[in-house]
């Protein structure tokens, strides 16, 4: 054995010790939250980490960012035969891969490609940081070491491995089918003699030392998603669309309802903290935020592993772990928390980490509080547009909603506006103050059936639930786009039903609000209503509907084939059912719903729709589709007052009038309000007039 593989067999070890032991101590952090199954569905999941951690699919949605971060990732994967060959070298003092033959040709000529592709890409990345300063990627003072203490690392790394393996070529060292041009290149201005050799051998252990030193610092680091991230997105919820987890209220041991602290919140929620990149492309696109409020989504991740760091090292030493063992939960064979006790016990040595805080500051601080504000939780729309951008698949939303269940339900410590709100739907089965009676007034001389005289027909045709929703039921405006689609089925000449008095909030507001059981107690009564008729298919003018009874529904026994409005007369455009006998000369923009497009990936129907009238003039705004802006009405913020910054819909409602169109189409009764009440702000109620798709329709098939 040689000197250097002694020197190496140590520094390996210790290196190697060091990650098991970091490995270790973050799986029992995990293990400080609750159960939760992500390892269903081996083949979807695969596809998914392929296509978004592989791909990154998801981070290429920021035309610069997405490539610099892009080749800095594929680079590692390629250069990882290189730390192969490297180890193998300080094991066995020659080795390479060039066995592999014509394929190790593919793989040296790929390193030097992305050697030089993240050398650019790393100076790239220090310059938007702290050059143009990103307003995204400022962090504290610590944050900022942090960046540049990773980002100099990586260049070291890929650096020292270029001159590695040029000091190896010029000193004759090349191997069988190695094909480096960028070495190659550096090599020739080498000489072959002593002090070249000496060069290579400092380069090799700076190369691999910096790996084996950078993969150790990595679990302390916020780049610890570089370890992370692919099994998050492995791990992510499968259920893709807008969908909220129902508690199990029959489970009688179950004595904490929504998240307070970290050991209520899941395994997944925590590790959605330690793969948060701190990229801020979240908090970039949050309505709130960008609106000038106190809502972060970035900073509610971070606070969360914070949190974990602080007081997961007490949890453990007590054994207060969410689950017994990763194995056991895995098999299915025990799920159940090992302690619950809410005493903290000093850390012992299992893990020797010396926590943050003292057992007395862990007590004293409050998750909901000293870590994450309050305020923050109450401003979220839940429009999803921070999962939709975050390139690693954190689920902010559902901790946010967790997050309000335990304020609602355990501390009833919510804005006392919601209170009415809550009432309304106890009541009266509606988020707003109106009496049951009057939910199908607006049918009234339209000769439309309800379910309960269907019923009482001794002979059944094929027919339709028009699902109107409260909105569409009470709501002075919306009622007109219920009236205007109800028109549109009687021209198609289409058999469809309402519920009329026996519908009932579908218990969204509710369960975006925290208000759990209230949200489960009206879904149950409409689905027994539901299946007591048998039904089949629903049509709805509301996303808000559409997206609970689509995504939700069905953990109660509620499964119906259901559609949007704007995709059921897209279909009945499409066959014949309705034909456009006019042109409308108009310029017209499209606003997303969120919880029809981001949620349930509905955006070509409406602009199918629009495209299919002759005339029309149709204009995107500059946030559109996926990156469409929130109205602001989602997550409950209907019946919440916007008490800072600039309000939400006249943010959305500029960008509109921005296109100089004359008509805003949306497809959503919540954003037909704020987008209404947008216009009559900016004074362009006379000039711009705001129209559901269904009326815009219905002007040019009569």
């Amino acid at each position: 054995m040689t000197l250097k593989t002694g020197i190496f067999i140590i520094v390996l070890l210790i290196a190697f010790g060091g990650i098991i032991y970091n490995s270790r101590r973050l799986l029992d952090f995990l293990r400080v939250g609750k159960w939760t199954n992500r390892f269903d569905n081996i083949p979807e999941r695969l596809y998914r980490t392929f296509v978004i951690a592989i791909g990154q699919s998801k981070i290429m949605r920021d035309p610069i960012a997405g490539p610099i971060h892009a080749f800095i990732f594929w680079g590692f994967m390629v250069l990882l035969f290189a730390v192969i060959e490297s180890i193998g070298e300080g094991l066995l003092g020659r080795f390479s891969l060039s066995f592999l033959g014509g394929l190790y040709s593919v793989i040296t000529v790929s390193q030097d490609v992305f050697i030089g592709l993240i050398i650019v890409s790393v100076v790239i990345a220090l310059w938007r940081r702290f050059i143009t300063k990103i307003k995204r990627l400022q962090g504290d003072k610590h944050e900022r070491m942090d960046a540049q203490l990773v980002l100099y690392t990586i260049a070291v790394i890929v650096v020292a491995l270029l001159i590695t393996n040029a000091t190896r070529i010029a000193t004759g060292g090349i191997y069988p089918n190695e094909v480096r041009p960028l070495a190659s290149f550096f090599a020739g201005f080498m000489c072959n003699c002593n002090k070249t050799l000496a060069w290579y051998e400092g380069f090799w252990w700076l190369h691999i030392i910096g790996v084996l030193g950078f993969m150790n610092y990595l679990p302390y680091s916020k780049h610890l998603h570089v370890i992370t991230s692919v099994p998050n997105v492995y791990l992510s919820d499968l259920k893709k669309k807008n969908y909220l987890k129902p508690i199990n209220f029959e489970d009688e041991t179950l004595t904490q309802y929504g998240a307070k602290d970290i050991e209520d919140l899941t395994w997944k929620q925590l590790l959605d903290g330690d793969t948060c990149t701190h990229c801020g492309r979240c908090t970039s696109v949050c309505p709130a935020n960008i609106t000038g409020k106190v809502l972060d989504p970035r900073w509610i991740i971070i606070a969360t592993r914070q949190r974990m760091v602080d007081k997961a090292p007490y949890q453990i030493a007590q054994g207060a772990y969410g689950f017994a063992s990763w194995e056991d939960a895995i098999e299915g064979k025990n799920t159940q928390p090992s302690v619950l006790s809410s005493q903290l016990s000093t850390p012992g040595t299992l893990l020797g980490v010396k926590p943050n805080l003292t057992q007395e500051d862990v007590s004293s601080k409050t998750f909901i509080g000293d870590y994450i504000p309050q305020e923050m939780l109450w401003q979220c729309t839940t429009c999803q547009a921070c999962m939709t951008e975050c390139p690693v698949m954190i689920e902010h939303v559902d901790e946010i909603v967790d997050l309000r269940r335990n304020l609602v339900m355990m501390e009833a410590n919510f804005p006392p506006e919601l209170q009415s709100a809550f009432s309304s739907m106890e009541n009266n089965y509606s988020p707003w103050a109106f009496s049951p009676s009057e939910r199908a007034d607006w049918s009234y001389g339209m000769g439309i059936e309800t379910m309960e005289q269907y019923a009482a027909k001794p002979e059944k045709e094929d027919m339709i639930l028009f699902w109107v929703g409260c909105a569409g039921s009470f709501d002075a405006r919306a009622k007109s786009i219920t009236k205007a689609f109800a028109e549109l089925m009687q021209i198609a000449k289409i058999n469809f039903k309402i519920l009329g008095t026996e519908e009932k909030c579908t218990g969204d507001p509710a369960r975006r609000m925290g208000n759990e059981y209230l949200a489960q107690t009206l879904i149950k009564e409409n689905v027994e209503t539901l299946n007591k008729y048998n039904i089949k298919k629903i049509v709805t003018t509301c996303p808000h509907c559409f997206n609970a009874i689509k995504n939700e529904w069905g953990d109660f026994g509620g499964n119906y084939d259901i559609v949007h409005h704007t995709e059921y007369v897209n279909e009945l455009l499409a066959n014949g059912s309705l034909v456009i006998t006019k042109e409308l000369e108009e310029r017209v923009t499209y606003h997303d719903s969120c919880y029809l497009g981001r949620s349930n990936g509905i955006y070509d129907a409406p602009r199918a729709t629009l495209e299919s009238i002759p005339g029309l003039e149709i204009i995107e705004m500059d946030r559109s589709k996926s990156k469409g802006l929130c109205c602001g009405a989602g997550g409950g913020q209907m019946w919440m007052e916007e008490t800072q910054g600039k309000r939400i819909n006249i943010e959305r409602t500029e960008e509109a009038l921005a296109t100089d169109a004359k008509t805003i189409a949306s497809a959503c009764p919540f954003c037909m309000t704020m987008m209404t009440d947008g216009v009559k702000t900016k004074e362009q109620a006379d000039t711009v007039r705001v129209k559901d798709i269904a009326e815009i329709l219905l002007e040019v098939v009569r």
